[in-house]
């Protein structure tokens, strides 16, 4: 089974500045899109449903906001668990555009302590060897290490594969846990390096840098040019991107993530995995909201895949 966690999701407020520059400390008009349903794992978890793959979402909510959450949740799984939170759920402001991605994040609530009980028991009674966990998103309010507690006393000891997609502390604490993927940018990857990479070469020693930390397997996002994924057995592929009109980036690499677990729930070669990854997170930047199934499979031919070494 595939499971995500989602501790800090949140309403999302959207706004459209339609091409027009954001004007810091002016007045903006922009169009509104209206309200939405944010949280980087259970947006994995949504266009896991577009693409037809079965899985569970666990959600910390609470308040009014929270009961939003849990309306809109309700409408598209089965079975989704709920975790109580001690405060409100939040609400995001969001400014995009086809050159515009601004976001206004508050902190998440923390989790209340029987919430935090209940997705320990959940993830003791029913992970099993090569179940599928995404640990993705900030933390809130919660301890920076419980990423990297999940993975150690409840992932690791069964055999479950943890895709892991958060920043800060919350990933560098983890990351000697071992997650089976993590998905930087290319300036998030000189970050955690520490250095900036000025050329491919070494764009490639930073990764297999970062591999040495702990995670099996990072892919390497760059925009336009696609990207590289450094694979657990020491092979690096390319990944060429899909072509259209990008419409919006929000959730695109959420998309990408739930094409590669469909790849990988369905034992698919690494080639067709990358396709069906690349493919996703295009489905979802040439829509106004998540990918749809068919968009996804139109893009497929597009995507190349070549092993570079």
């Amino acid at each position: 089974m595939i499971y995500s966690l989602t501790i800090a999701p949140c309403i999302d407020y959207n706004l459209d500045l339609e091409g027009k520059e954001l004007r810091v400390g002016g007045t903006n008009r922009p169009r509104s899109d209206g309200f939405s349903l944010g949280g980087k794992g259970i947006t994995v978890s949504r266009m896991l449903n577009n693409l037809r793959v079965k899985n569970i979402p666990l959600i910390a909510v609470g308040g009014d906001m929270g009961e939003d959450i849990k309306k809109i949740i309700d409408k598209e799984f089965d079975h989704p668990i709920y975790l109580k939170t001690e405060g409100n759920s939040r609400l995001n402001v969001m400014i995009t555009g086809p050159n515009e991605d601004t976001r206004f994040n508050p902190s998440a609530p923390k989790v209340t302590e029987a919430g935090l009980n209940k997705m320990y028991n959940f993830f003791k009674k029913h992970l099993k060897k090569d179940d599928i966990v995404i640990l993705s998103g900030s933390l809130g309010q919660e301890r920076k290490d419980l990423y990297a507690q999940l993975i150690d006393e409840y992932c690791n000891p069964v055999g479950a594969y943890v895709f892991l997609d958060t920043t800060d502390k919350a990933l560098t604490l983890a990351l000697k846990s071992r997650p089976f993927m993590i998905k930087p940018n290319d300036e998030e990857l000189a970050d955690l390096v520490g250095r900036k990479i000025n050329n491919d070469e070494e764009l490639f020693q930073a990764a297999e840098e970062l591999k040495a930390k702990g995670p099996r397997s990072v892919l390497v996002t760059l925009g336009r040019r696609g990207a590289y994924y450094f694979a657990e057995d020491g092979h690096i592929y390319h990944c060429s991107n899909a072509v259209g009109t990008q419409v919006s980036a929000v959730g695109a690499g959420d998309s990408s993530i739930a094409g590669f677990i469909k790849g990988l729930a369905e034992k698919k070669s690494m080639e067709e995995t990358l396709k069906y990854s690349m493919a996703a997170g295009g489905a979802t930047a040439f829509s106004p909201h998540l990918g749809s199934y068919k968009l996804w499979k139109s893009l497929l031919p597009q995507i190349k895949v070549t092993l570079v070494r």
